[in-house]
């Protein structure tokens, strides 16, 4: 449980990322539609489109995404069954229901474009955009078998280094993704993550 302990300091720097080999040029603009701001819980991200072409950013910025979702489902549903605290509960409830909806949504654009619903294991690609997902078996483990008064801490701890790593791959896709929808659900990624990350750091430091 010591990877847990300076996640929360370390989360406060949220630098962008490299595009991955084989990555196009980012288009000019991200589309105005696209709001500067989403609440914690989001809404469902834009409906599946195959205009507007993709590139492998967009494809590997969906398989890390989709990568993400099962575990951080885990640490959801245990904080909404576990916390004693009601914020920390409501939440992870909002949470999981927002993320459910976002997995479909990213799904749904690789089954469109015949691609992968998972990334390549070869972690040499994925070094400069923060990695493979790094909340796994253990992870959860660690906060199935956390202690009561434990229990926040170690939830909170968790789920800031695995939004950080949501954040930063959203940040991959706003420099070298191309496709409008993709672009779009990327900007409200960064946008709730990052207003759930400064909450969280609230919530660790009261």
């Amino acid at each position: 449980m010591k990877r847990f302990v300076l996640l929360a300091v370390a989360v406060v720097t949220l630098a962008a990322c490299d595009a991955p080999p084989g990555a196009g040029a980012r288009p000019s603009s991200v589309p105005s539609s696209v709001p500067s701001f989403a609440p914690p819980s989001g809404s469902p991200p834009p409906a599946v489109s195959e205009s507007g072409g993709y590139n492998d950013t967009d494809v590997m910025f969906l398989q890390m995404m989709s990568a993400q979702y099962g575990p951080a489902a885990e640490l959801l549903k245990l904080a909404a069954a576990r916390s004693a605290n009601t914020k920390v509960r409501d939440l992870a409830a909002a949470m999981d229901v927002t993320q459910a909806d976002e997995l479909t949504a990213v799904q749904g654009w690789l089954r469109a474009w015949t691609k992968p619903l998972t990334p390549a294991a070869d972690p040499n690609l994925h070094a400069g955009h923060g990695g493979l997902p790094a909340t796994g078996p253990d992870e959860v483990k660690a906060l199935r078998d956390a202690p009561a008064a434990e229990f926040d801490k170690v939830f909170l701890n968790l789920l800031l280094g695995h939004q950080h790593q949501a954040i930063e791959y959203a940040r991959m896709e706003l420099t070298s993704g191309v496709n409008p929808k993709v672009l779009e659900f990327a900007t409200r990624v960064d946008s709730s993550r990052t207003a759930q990350v400064t909450m969280m750091l609230g919530m660790v430091s009261g």
